[in-house]
């Protein structure tokens, strides 16, 4: 391989490395569209079959709507509880007049045209009348009462709880003799006043024909097997029913369970239509991948002949390179490959650069740090200042035994400034001298200000950078409290949480201007990204605040900090950061 020309391993490499991709992408690909394809065609075979469903559905709610509202009727209740009870034959045939009556309360509720096929009145004396839109005939009418139809609907209802029959479609009785032979299916209540407990005078019987039914399935096509199931899970009504040569591994099958009837309705959909949509797309794809291969591998090759001629003319311009604080390596005259050569050569520069850039960072590292001592190590003169008057103030009121403890707490918190350590402390020794500076300005304005500490358990002796609540705390007087009415109030929280920590500083006053907080998000780039040294030195004495803080976690923490500033009845400013090893141990 190392004796190949560089331009012919550049193709094969690329090549491979081509052909590897190629297979990996598109087999992705293929995989996630024919999911999507197979997950988009089983939903809107669902949404499809829920909607035919739903037809079907509420064709049955129609006619049990119509046959209990008929079933209830005063006046039908009355008629079939007039009939006599011995009559020979159908009363009806031999009393046209109540016939005629109860026919066009029935069309009352028939008139639409698309109405019920049949609406039929009976009961157990043979007495029949019906208003229909197919063929009936005498002879049905006498060979109906005869079939097992009808004792299927005296079998049902002699049972107890039982309020509606559901006949399955069966064989049009009632048109007997006509040529044309055809089914139907309908829905059976009795007839009796349904506001009492009286006893059952007739039946009310809506009968639609199968056409119906086919009807409604004929838009989903011939691909689509449809089965109607009983409560037992027998089949009781098929469509399509020659298609059962399909691959039952890739049939897409629905199932539904009707609401208004005790049927179940299943339907297979042939995988052969969605077989061929991917086969489509595969030739489409395979087509498309030849295309680009093609247009790669030509590519390559013109890219491999004119790289060649700049790496060449690199090479030699490397090993005229002399710097004075540079060495490089530059791999032997004897080396095959001009491309091990250029890596050779790289890799000696790049380490020669890393480590001189590593000293340098840390020459840069080390300045910095020694002037953030410098600044913690300064007292804000305004602070001086405000500690002096109270003093002042105190002895002119000839309240003297105040003063001793007013030096304590000054004395402390000149201690804490002037120990430099290593720039940290515990959240415990933070907040105890924010509590002093605090104490010292309730000295100052008694009850016109109150502050709150509130620390966790656990919280105390967790390292933080030092410095960053008390400035925070004299900012507060200085810029949030400064125009409002007394009282002023300041509280600081101190938590962890997830192996961070965390603490807040919130006052009542202003909060921060919209322009402030703006500022502050854009001047974040520069405290972050800018020179640190420049920010450093825009900064006064008193600046011991927002941007010296922030750039102060910014160095300890990198981007793994908290840092937020906002309005929330006054000035709210959260800091945190991870909790290091060492934050178990005490800070100085």
């Amino acid at each position: 391989m190392r004796k190949m020309k560089y331009q012919t391993k550049f193709l094969l490499y690329h090549t491979g490395i081509m052909v590897l991709l190629i297979i990996g992408i598109v087999g992705w690909f293929y995989g996630v569209v024919v999911d999507e394809m197979h997950s988009r065609e089983s939903s809107d075979f669902r949404i499809i079959t829920e909607k035919t469903a739903t037809q079907l559905d509420t064709l049955y709610y129609e006619m049990d709507r119509t046959a209990l509202q008929i079933a209830a009727n005063p006046e039908v209740v009355e008629a079939f509880q007039a009939l006599p009870v011995k009559e020979d034959g159908n009363y009806f045939t031999s009393h046209p007049i109540e016939q005629n009556r109860l026919k066009k309360l029935l069309e009352s509720y028939n008139f639409k045209s698309d109405g019920h096929a049949r609406i039929c009145l009976y009961n157990m004396y043979d007495d029949f009348v019906c208003t229909a839109n197919r063929a009936i005939t005498d002879a049905g009418i006498a060979y109906f009462f005869q079939s097992e139809d009808y004792t299927e609907v005296e079998r049902y209802f002699s049972g107890e709880n039982t309020f509606i029959y559901h006949r399955q479609p069966v064989t049009d009785i009632l048109a007997y003799g006509e040529r044309r032979e055809s089914k139907y299916f309908s829905i059976v209540r009795e007839i009796k006043d349904y506001f009492s407990t009286s006893s059952s005078w007739g039946y009310i019987e809506v009968q639609e024909s199968t056409e119906k039914i086919d009807e409604i399935f004929s838009d989903l096509g011939d691909e689509v097997k449809i089965e109607l199931l009983d409560q037992t899970g027998q089949t009781f009504y098929e469509l399509n029913s020659g298609k059962s040569d399909w691959n039952d591994s890739d049939v897409n099958i629905v199932s539904i369970s009707l609401e208004n009837a005790p049927y179940q309705i299943v339907f297979y959909k042939n995988p052969a239509e969605f077989q061929k949509s991917v086969s489509q797309f595969y030739f489409a794809l395979a087509i498309v991948v030849a295309v680009v291969f093609a247009m790669a591998v030509f590519l390559e090759r013109i890219l491999a002949r004119h790289l060649s001629k700049p790496l060449i003319d690199l090479d030699r311009s490397l090993k005229s390179v002399t710097v004075d604080n540079l060495h490089v390596d530059i791999a032997e005259e004897d080396s095959e490959d001009i491309v091990i050569r250029l890596e050779d050569s790289f890799n000696s520069m790049l380490k020669q650069l890393n480590d001189s850039i590593n000293k340098q960072a840390m020459a840069k590292m080390n300045e910095i740090k020694s002037q953030f001592f410098a600044l913690q190590s300064q007292m804000n003169p305004h602070f001086l200042h405000n500690i002096l008057a109270i003093v002042s103030m105190e002895s002119q009121l000839g309240r003297t035994d105040k003063i001793p403890d007013i030096c304590r707490r000054l004395g402390k918190i000149l201690r804490y400034n002037a120990e430099m350590g290593d720039g940290h402390s515990t959240i415990a020794m933070e907040c105890e001298v924010a509590s002093d500076y605090m104490e010292l300005m309730k000295i100052r304005y008694e009850e016109a200000f109150e502050y709150h500490v509130h620390m966790e358990k656990g919280a105390e002796r967790v390292i933080i950078p030092k410095l960053i609540i008390q400035p925070l705390c004299e900012n507060c007087f200085q810029h949030g409290l400064r125009y409002v009415d007394h009282v002023w109030k300041i509280e600081i929280r101190a938590w962890t949480e997830k192996e961070k920590w965390f603490v807040s500083v919130r006052d009542n006053g202003n909060g921060f201007s919209d322009e402030f907080l703006q500022e502050f998000e854009k001047n974040k780039i520069s405290w972050c990204d800018g020179e640190v040294r420049d920010v450093l030195e825009n900064l006064t004495i008193g600046g011991l605040c927002i941007p010296n803080i922030y750039t102060r976690m910014k160095i300890d923490y990198g981007e793994d900090f908290c840092f937020k500033l906002f309005n929330d009845n006054g000035a709210v400013i959260v800091l945190g950061g991870r909790i290091d090893d060492k934050s178990s141990g005490g800070g100085g």
